[in-house]
């Protein structure tokens, strides 16, 4: 981009004062955009810790109150079998990839 800007500006056979400033104005629209992906990418986060926060309140009452009682190895085997589960299928297609490779060099 900037070695774009660079000839553009060289082309009209202006000074190096006007290709600084041409650079400038480009940095200040990239961080411009960047403070507005991060602003973007903080409110998420805001409202994603909001939830879970209102979730462990709600689920600390739930079980102080009695109505409901937890069995924290059926929760933790059910963590467990999610969490395989998960990466069975994040890794699938990258092991058949392997295997047709193998497959095909063999």
């Amino acid at each position: 981009m900037f070695g774009v800007l660079r000839e553009i500006v060289s082309s009209f056979g202006l000074g190096s004062q006007v290709m600084l400033a041409a650079t400038l104005l480009a940095v200040a629209f990239y961080v411009y955009r960047a403070v507005g992906v991060a602003r973007l990418v903080t409110g998420v986060v805001g409202t994603l810790t909001r939830e879970v926060l209102v979730l462990l309140v709600v689920g600390a009452v739930v079980i102080g109150l009695g109505w409901a009682s937890p069995n924290v190895g059926t929760a933790l085997e059910h963590v467990h079998l999610f969490a395989r589960e998960a990466f069975d299928v994040a890794t699938g297609p990258g092991r058949r990839l392997f295997r047709w490779v193998v497959d095909v060099a063999a």
